[in-house]
């Protein structure tokens, strides 16, 4: 669960969100998961310390409130999580993708990966739908930080008036519907963000666990909102409809039909601009909204850490 003193600031806390040790903490943290994504290879935490210009002992809070989880756990599940792609997604043997996932032997990759998913990697290849090749960046796109997404950032100011970001097209397309594994919930508007960072890491798990196919980046739905609170449907999408037995998720659709879609550039706290844009064409064009739209995270921020150059498509339905 994401708490109120993370470094990559959420809406809704007291802390002064352009605190200059803050953002310099924020900073730092983001360049650190671009280096590790891009490298591939495991930091110690003295590296990654060295790396950030920051004390171990502050990286590791640092990181562990962030992320939640620390810098060794998260690397451990990362490099698990995309040895498990590599068993659906080729049929090379397990030893090698263990020494490529950074194990020293078949015997480490099994314990650590039985302990991770519950069952072995050779049952997990044998019980999992296969991957294909045109699927298999999904996975490996969400892997590094699920649990970032909606965060809000505090590495500038916002942009100033002088100097606004550019007005998003708005397109009217046909989507095709989705099968989905998602979270409902009712939440206050300013924890949206420590919503997703439970909701999403546990619908991405959930799949990874049951060997289903992811078919895109984890989205949110906005079903309907009041002065206070928002209901949100918050999940991935799969390849075809699946049983669920879970007490947080359940097995849904994104409906397929006309839609207005826009793709917003910049932080996800000026996200709202390019809803307002939305509806404003919907206005002008005389459509009008057919149900709650939905986010799409295109953007990994634990691969891009600019968030000006983080990307979400924005999907509302239209009748």
């Amino acid at each position: 669960m994401i708490t109120a003193d993370r470094t990559i600031h959420q809406a809704g806390s007291q802390r002064d969100p352009y605190d200059a040790a803050m953002t310099s903490s924020a900073t730092r943290l983001l360049s650190l998961l671009a280096t590790m994504h891009e490298t591939g290879r495991t930091m110690s935490l003295a590296d990654a310390a060295e790396a950030t210009s920051l004390s171990p002992s502050h990286l590791q809070r640092v990181f562990t409130a962030a992320i939640g989880e620390s810098p060794a756990n998260y690397q451990r599940r990362l490099r698990l999580e995309l040895g498990a792609i590599e068993l659906r997604s080729s049929d090379a043997r397990i030893l090698d993708i263990a020494i490529a996932a950074g194990f020293e032997s078949h015997e480490a990759f099994t314990r650590a990966f039985t302990d991770h998913f519950g069952i072995g990697p050779r049952d997990y290849r044998e019980r999992s739908t296969p991957i294909a090749p045109e699927t298999k960046h999904w996975p490996s796109h969400a892997a590094p930080c699920v649990g970032l997404y909606r965060m809000t950032e505090t590495t500038r100011r916002p942009t100033a008036p002088e100097d606004p970001m550019p007005t998003p097209d708005v397109s009217r397309e046909t989507v095709e519907a989705t099968a989905t594994i998602a979270a409902l919930r009712r939440v206050d508007k300013n924890e949206i963000a420590a919503a997703l960072a439970e909701c999403l890491p546990a619908a991405f798990g959930y799949a990874m666990e049951h060997g289903l196919t992811m078919t895109g980046p984890p989205f949110v739905r906005h079903h309907g909102q009041s002065a206070a609170f928002v209901d949100i449907e918050a999940g991935v999408p799969i390849s075809e409809a699946a049983e669920v037995d879970h007490d947080m998720l359940t097995a849904g659709t994104l409906p397929g039909g006309d839609a207005a879609v826009a793709i917003h550039v910049g932080p996800y706290e000026t996200l709202g601009d390019t809803h307002a844009v939305i509806d404003r064409w919907m206005s002008d064009n005389g459509v009008s909204p057919s149900g709650g739209p939905w986010e799409i995270y295109l953007t990994d921020p634990g691969e891009v850490p600019d968030p000006s150059d983080w990307q979400t498509k924005i999907v509302w339905p239209i009748a």
